[in-house]
């Protein structure tokens, strides 16, 4: 049990310095953007988000806001996963769908 949580909670420290050391505080500057999305190339019902493509979501993009019970799916962006919709805000993506979260007290 004791190994199982040392265990645990190396695998969380490991994660979180693997997206550290793949994105950095530098990443975006030192890898720029080859595709440019300008801000007016966006239809409705899309948002221009300056970051949220490509690799640790250096690039723009136009994004969709899904509502609450819409459909959506999580993403690395440390893999370059980057959805052209994500769940409005404050709604989280759960189980592959937008639920309101209630914040812990």
């Amino acid at each position: 049990m004791k190994a199982t949580l040392v265990l645990a909670v190396l695998a969380c420290v490991l994660a979180l310095a693997y997206g550290d050391l793949v994105c950095g505080t530098n990443y975006c500057k030192q890898h720029p953007c080859t595709t440019r999305v300008a801000p007016t190339s966006c239809r409705s019902p899309s948002l221009y988000r300056p970051n949220h493509a490509g690799k640790c979501a250096c690039c723009p993009a136009c994004v969709t806001l899904l509502g609450e019970g819409a459909a959506c799916k999580t993403y690395s962006k440390e893999l370059g996963e980057t959805p052209s919709a994500v769940c409005r805000e404050p709604l989280k993506c759960l189980t592959g769908v937008c639920t309101k979260v209630t914040p812990r007290r």
